[in-house]
């Protein structure tokens, strides 16, 4: 399922989660969206976030060393296990081992 958060603690707790960052005027964001919110519906059992780095503190991006968009990583309790480079529908999945 996809949920769209400004609230970083929304996915700090989620054992394994899938979270996108993202924003409204970037040009490869817009294009990976669509492919993004497809896998987030092809794998119901997993939660996928998206987050607007426009919306959220700028110390939250740095402790994450998100530099740059489009960035998608797999979290478990809020810590970065993988770093999702793909960016089609089945290259994401195939990443995830789905």
């Amino acid at each position: 399922m996809l949920k769209v958060t400004n609230n970083v603690s929304e996915f700090q707790s989620e054992n394994e989660c899938v979270v996108y960052f993202t924003a409204a005027w970037c040009n490869p964001c817009k294009q990976l969206k669509p492919h993004y919110g497809r896998v987030s519906v092809i794998d119901p059992d997993t939660s996928y976030y998206l987050v607007d780095v426009d919306t959220i503190p700028a110390d939250v991006l740095k402790s994450y060393n998100v530099l740059s968009i489009p960035q998608i990583f797999v979290m478990e309790k809020g810590k970065i296990t993988n770093t999702i480079l793909a960016r089609t529908t089945e290259t994401i999945l195939e990443e995830l081992g789905k």
